[in-house]
């Protein structure tokens, strides 16, 4: 195989990548302005690109495999390390440009669970203060029972 199929495949990868990216900096705009419904179709557009790049990756790694003729690990530096002349430097390329966008992924992502994070305490804090629990759970005998309760007498006598 060519190593052309895998530099197609590479770059479409690459790009599935970038897209999800660019949904991750659209997250972080709708965590910071809470809006809940836009969120949840970010969500759902989120998800459609993660089962599109599952399916590229297992695409990859058969290429990669068919490339290296089974040798070595199915990697990228593998790829690179066996490829010659200007294939090498586009893989080269390709192999800089996911590390880039590995890293904002990574970043943006850890920035969009810190704003969930805080928009959930800051939910949990107003429900407690518009629903103060209880502080004394435990069953307490009244104090100031009306005397009028303990002289009722029954309909029913016992005693007949």
């Amino acid at each position: 195989m060519t190593g052309e199929q895998l530099i197609q495949t590479l770059n479409k990868l690459l790009k599935l990548h970038q897209n999800l990216y660019e949904v991750a900096l659209q997250k972080t705009e709708i965590l910071k302005q809470n809006q809940v419904e836009e969120l949840k179709e970010l969500l759902n557009k989120e998800q459609m690109y993660v089962q599109a790049i599952k399916q590229i990756e297992d695409e990859r790694v058969s290429k990669t495999a068919e490339y290296l003729d089974g040798d070595e690990e199915v990697t990228l530096t593998a790829c690179i390390n066996k490829a010659t002349g200007p294939e090498k430097e586009v893989l080269q390329d390709i192999f800089d440009d996911f590390t880039d966008v590995m890293n904002q992924l990574k970043n943006q992502n850890e920035l969009n669970k810190e704003l969930t994070k805080q928009a959930l305490q800051l939910t949990s804090i107003t429900l407690d203060t518009l629903f103060p629990k209880d502080t004394n759970m435990n069953y307490d005998k009244p104090l100031n029972k009306p005397i009028q309760e303990k002289q009722r007498r029954s309909i029913f006598d016992s005693k007949a």
